[in-house]
Order: C-alpha cells, then sequence, then structure tokens
C-alpha cells in the first residue's frame, strides 16, 4: 500500500474532462496522483476499455480498477483490483489529507469514481 500526505489538492475541469490531483509537494513535486474521467466515450475508447474513469500514479496510467474507496476528513483510502495493481506498481493507495483539501473533495472523487465502495476492511 501506498501511503504519501498531499499537500496541494485541486479538482480541474475543461472541454473534454474532469480531474482530481493530488500532490505530495506544493509544486507538484513528490507523490502524484490524479483522478480523470472523460465527459464523453467514443466507439474507440469503448474497443480499447477506456471508457470508464483513468488513475494516473507519478506518470502510470490505468483505465478503471479501484474496487473500493473511502474517504474521511483525513484520508483517502483506494483498493484496486489485481490488474491495476500490477499497472501502477501498488496494491492501493492510502492518501492523507490535511484541512486545505477542498470541502467539495468527497463529491469531486465521487464525480470521478462513482458512490463510494467500502467493505469491512476500510
Amino acid at each position: 500500500m501506498l501511503r504519501f500526505r498531499a499537500s496541494a489538492v485541486a479538482s480541474l475541469e475543461d472541454d473534454d474532462f474532469f480531474c482530481v490531483v493530488m500532490a505530495e509537494d506544493e509544486d507538484g513535486n513528490g507523490t502524484t496522483l490524479e483522478l480523470q474521467v472523460a465527459h464523453s466515450f467514443d466507439e474507440q475508447d469503448r474497443k480499447l476499455g477506456m471508457d470508464t474513469y483513468c488513475i494516473v500514479l507519478d506518470g502510470s496510467t490505468h483505465y478503471g480498477g479501484v474496487t473500493e474507496w473511502l474517504l474521511s476528513p483525513a484520508l483517502l483510502e483506494l483498493r484496486l483490483d489485481e490488474e491495476a495493481a500490477r499497472g501502477l506498481e501498488v496494491d492501493g493507495l492510502l492518501v492523507e489529507l490535511d484541512a486545505s483539501a477542498p470541502k467539495t473533495l468527497l463529491d469531486d472523487v465521487t464525480r470521478v469514481l462513482g458512490e463510494p465502495r467500502h467493505g469491512p476492511r476500510l
């Protein structure tokens, strides 16, 4: 399980996608996590299995793969399926949040990943 403290958290949107970005350092260095979802998908996206959210961890990208997630005021926890774990080279993520995290973070992460999914392990 990869654990890092996010000093910077932001949500971004343009004409093509919505994204939640968390960075270890204020300047964007260190560990970074992006959760992205496109506003629409085309036939090619569907054929390639890219018609879902995207996780970008330090430049490694995987589409889908979150089996469980939970957000508390101080922590975001993501559990990954085997394929996502192999692709991102982690079995899950724990992102420590501080008081500067946006109050809309739950809504923003839900917008990307869907309703929170959690089991007894979280």
